[in-house]
């Protein structure tokens, strides 16, 4: 189950609004989502005002493996928020060294 934190979009007709959200994978735009962590009004003109999320829950969703939409992390930049970052969780493999491949014969001739 892969989770996503994504905009879910409500509002009149030619009027929206959008929810931001956090999603299993596989649930359609407007669907059920598992928490609702805040709002984006576009029609605001201040780029601080148009986002409200709660950090708290953003930051605890990102630590347990959602990962946000290119679209809300460009949304949060634009904004002037800061995405939180998902801690590492083990250190990388050391490579397996190669072994140099052994020289190829000529074929004969005949």
């Amino acid at each position: 189950m892969a989770v996503r934190i994504r905009l879910t979009r409500f509002g009149r007709k030619n009027r929206p609004h959008y929810r931001i959200a956090v999603f299993d994978g596989e649930t359609r735009r407007d669907g059920r989502y598992l928490e609702h962590l805040g709002a984006y009004d576009p029609y605001v003109h201040d780029p601080k005002a148009k986002v409200k999320v709660d950090q708290e829950r953003l930051t605890a969703w990102i630590h347990k493996g959602a990962m946000a939409t290119p679209a809300l992390s460009q949304l949060f930049k634009h904004c002037g928020l800061k995405m939180p970052v998902a801690p590492k969780t083990a250190a990388p493999k050391p490579k397996a060294e190669k072994k140099p491949a052994p020289a190829k014969k000529p074929a004969p001739k005949k």
